[in-house]
């Protein structure tokens, strides 16, 4: 086998990484270095292979862990936070539910807790429950 048959793997798999972004196929890709070192100590192939098997094992494992990890502690509704605190003007309601522009769409606005009769003006928004604002009076 060619000395560089490892590196030509680990380029191929960086060269399709850079297109997809997953970082699954950077992990084999370093863990085909690890195999061209391994050759370059002059191990037969299985050893080369067990050493890319098993770094590829490793590596990939790490990565899942990570992005599950990564995944579980943000928040489903962080962008929310950022929202709160938010100033709307309300024009008009009808039967509970207001209507307003924000951040360039218009949105449906409620009363986080709700009045028989809300009236027009400015209200700040607490948080969204699906496509709904839930808004306070000032």
């Amino acid at each position: 086998m060619s000395s560089y048959t490892w590196l030509i793997v680990a380029a191929v798999l960086l060269a399709t990484e850079l297109a997809s972004g997953t970082f699954y196929l950077l992990m084999l890709a370093i863990a085909a270095t690890a195999a061209w070192f391994a050759q370059l100590t002059g191990t037969s192939f299985l050893s080369q292979a067990l050493v890319f098997l098993i770094t590829s094992a490793i590596l990939v494992t790490w990565v899942y862990r990570y992005r599950k990890q990564k995944n579980s502690t943000s928040s489903p509704h962080a962008d929310d936070i950022l929202d709160a605190g938010e100033i709307v003007s309300v024009n008009e309601w009808h039967n509970g539910i207001g209507h307003t522009h924000y951040r360039g769409s218009v949105w449906q606005a409620v009363l986080q807790t709700p009045d028989e009769h809300p009236q027009a003006g400015e209200y700040r928004i607490v948080r969204f429950e699906g496509t709904r604002l839930m808004v306070t009076p000032l």
